[in-house]
């Protein structure tokens, strides 16, 4: 597990003592707060999910859910969903333009339209994220199949597997509109899965909540607030 950013300062603390009973002490310490932590993880990832009804009511009231998803795949995968109160035509002008990626994308460097028309686009990204993983660049190609379906996938760059969806449904007679968004990431770089994943439980919502905001698609002026201040990036004026 040397790829795990914990080891090297485990192993500073344990050199710093001076008897092997403080060593031994530090070391089964250490082990059950990892234990500990680990299992926490394990518990989020792994809670059970309401029922569809709960979860409507959920999504009605402006929350955003999320789940892991083919966790017997390598990588991380996640799918998201959240209502907005907007048409699908609206949403795109949002998702499909660099200026707003810069928003909504977290460490999101460099983005260039390398093609595009009313059904396709390809992309080139360049993603710093975070400190502990390495800079990201890559190239994929995105098709809107129908109003209510969307799909990209990865076609150059450092990364192994970078592939999903967007969906849509509109939900009764209302503005209201179901968006699931699901993605498949793998590294070529060595990373643990649980990184991964939480990793994408922690952006994905908070990426799906500032396109919402950005569309105006909150369905109130609080909510429209709280999903504009998850934005990683500035919003233009």
């Amino acid at each position: 597990m040397k790829e795990l950013v914990w080891y090297p300062v485990v192993c500073h603390m344990l050199e710093l003592q001076t008897t092997v009973a403080d060593r031994e002490s530090s070391l089964r310490t250490t082990i059950m707060l990892l234990l500990v932590y680990f299992a926490g993880i394990q518990a989020s990832l792994g809670a059970p999910a309401d029922s569809p009804e709960a979860d409507l009511a959920r999504l009605m009231r402006g929350e955003i859910l999320v789940e892991t998803i083919h966790e017997q795949k390598s990588g991380g995968a996640a799918k998201v969903s959240t209502v907005f109160h907007t048409s699908t035509d609206n949403f795109w002008n949002i998702v499909g333009y660099c200026k707003y990626e810069f928003v909504y994308v977290r460490g999101l460097e460099y983005c260039e339209v390398l093609g595009s028309d009313t059904s396709f686009l390809k992309k080139r990204h360049r993603v710093n994220n975070n400190w502990y993983t390495p800079t990201i660049d890559f190239t994929f190609y995105a098709s809107r199949n129908s109003p209510e379906h969307g799909e990209f996938h990865l076609v150059e760059g450092n990364l192994k597997v970078m592939e999903g969806q967007w969906s849509f449904k509109k939900l009764d007679d209302s503005d209201a509109l179901l968006v699931t968004h699901e993605i498949r990431v793998r590294s070529r770089f060595p990373a643990p899965r649980w990184l991964v994943r939480r990793v994408l439980k922690k952006d994905l919502p908070d990426m799906l909540a500032c396109v919402r905001g950005l569309a105006e698609a909150s369905g109130d002026k609080s909510l429209l607030a709280n999903d504009l201040n998850r934005c990683p990036g500035d919003i233009p004026d």
